[in-house]
Formats: C-alpha cells, sequence, structure tokens
C-alpha cells in the first residue's frame, strides 16, 4: 500500500472516529442537561457535526477503510464526559467544547497542510477545510459563552490530553 493511501485511511478513520465521539458528546449532553436554552445550543452543534459524520461515513465506505475499533469505547467515554460536564454545569458544558474544538481545529489544520502539499485529494482538503471553520465557530462560542474561565482550567486540560490520546489511538486502531 503507498504512503499516501495508507495516510489517506488514517485521516478517514480518525476524523470518522472523531465526528462519531462529537455526536456522543454532544447527545449526551442535551440528554443531561437542565438548561433548554444550552439543549437549543447544542442541538444546533450536533447537526452540524451530523452532517460532518456522515460526510466521513460515506467516505469510510466508498474508500473501503476500516473505522476505529474503539467505537465501543469512544461511545462509553463521550457519554460519561457529556455526563459529567452537564452534571458540573454550562460552563463546563462550554469548557468541554472548547477544549475538545480547540484540539480538532489543530489536527484538521494538520491534515489540510498534508493534503496541500502532497497535493492529494482536493475534494477531502475542501470538506475538511469547511468542517475545520464550522468546528471553531463552536469553539468560539463556547469560549465567548465561557468568557469566566475559573474553575475550568483543569477541566479544559484534561478534556484536551483525552482528545488528543483519542486521536492517536484511532488512528491505528
Amino acid at each position: 500500500m503507498n504512503k499516501n493511501k495508507k495516510k489517506i485511511e488514517e485521516i478517514l478513520r480518525v476524523n470518522h472516529a472523531g465526528e462519531y465521539g462529537a455526536q456522543i458528546i454532544y447527545n449526551s449532553q442535551i440528554r443531561f442537561s437542565k438548561n433548554n436554552l444550552l439543549k437549543k445550543e447544542l442541538k444546533r452543534i450536533s447537526s452540524e457535526e451530523k452532517v460532518h459524520l456522515e460526510y466521513f461515513e460515506q467516505q469510510i465506505l466508498l474508500s473501503r477503510t476500516r473505522p476505529t475499533i474503539m467505537q465501543p469505547l469512544w461511545k462509553v467515554g463521550g457519554t460519561a464526559l457529556g455526563f459529567v460536564s452537564s452534571v458540573l454545569g454550562e460552563k463546563y458544558v462550554h469548557a468541554c467544547t472548547e477544549a475538545i474544538e480547540s484540539t480538532i481545529v489543530d489536527h484538521y489544520q494538520e491534515q489540510v497542510e498534508y493534503l496541500k502539499k502532497k497535493n492529494v485529494r482536493s475534494d477531502l482538503r475542501k470538506n475538511i477545510i469547511k468542517f475545520c471553520n464550522e468546528e471553531n465557530q463552536h469553539k468560539l462560542r463556547s469560549r465567548k459563552k465561557n468568557d469566566n474561565q475559573k474553575g475550568t482550567f483543569f477541566f479544559k486540560l484534561i478534556t484536551k490530553n483525552i482528545t488528543k490520546l483519542a486521536i492517536k489511538i484511532s488512528k491505528k486502531l
């Protein structure tokens, strides 16, 4: 298998896993949040993320790329993260979104650079750029809504590192 094909499969697998995880986290937050205004916002974000998931589902099928074997664990972890952030309150829901989306924006930007440098899959690059911009908007809105960061620093740090670890694992497994 050539190096570009292997890297494209890795990109599709990890992005599919990430968008799957996003659905699990947002749906868990929606389920456990008591704040109806927050639920409405989370439903809007989740619907945007669902478009991303559907795109990567289609791409892994078309390219015959196997999805991550970690999905059952990501489902449990995503549900727990959604539950915990919801129980802790709105500022933790926003902190969760900011931490995850910040990590995803960096991750997507690395992929865009790779695809551009190798001059492969301009269709994939175009969609990742679009999705990256949407993820960045989620991050910025959450940061703005949570401008009083008091008490969320360590939660965001932990969430960011868990996200980075999930990315690293999902690329390979």
